[in-house]
């Protein structure tokens, strides 16, 4: 499987809880070898990605371009499970996740999709 490709939220947590699906039912994530789009009706959030050369689990390196991630910088790492992709990302910016999992009071953010 490909990390290429529109992709819709099936679930997804921050920081050690489980968000309700009204808050993400409706955006779809688009992505491509270097770049990424967000879009609920709309273009919300794009950016670029850079693979991590060499890493375990496979990482990423994003950085804000358009919408409310403007100049921002996180780190993701991801994998894919059957027909679904499992991302964590650090959305406090300050290095790569080691695990595919959120803590209370963290900026960590578990998200499984599904292709859209």
């Amino acid at each position: 499987m490909r990390i290429k490709g529109k992709w819709k939220i099936k679930e997804a947590e921050l920081g050690g809880r489980k968000l309700p699906a009204q808050s993400y039912e409706k955006m779809i994530l688009e992505l491509d070898e270097n770049s990424y789009q967000l879009s609920e009706g709309k273009v919300i959030d794009s950016g670029i990605i850079e693979q991590v050369k060499k890493s375990a689990p496979k990482a990423l390196i994003i950085t804000g371009i358009f919408g409310p991630n403007k100049g921002k910088i996180f780190q993701c790492i991801y994998r894919f499970e059957e027909k679904e992709m499992v991302m964590c990302y650090n959305l406090g910016g300050d290095g790569i996740p080691d695990k595919f999992e959120t803590k209370e009071n963290s900026l960590l953010y578990l998200v499984r999709y599904k292709k859209a």
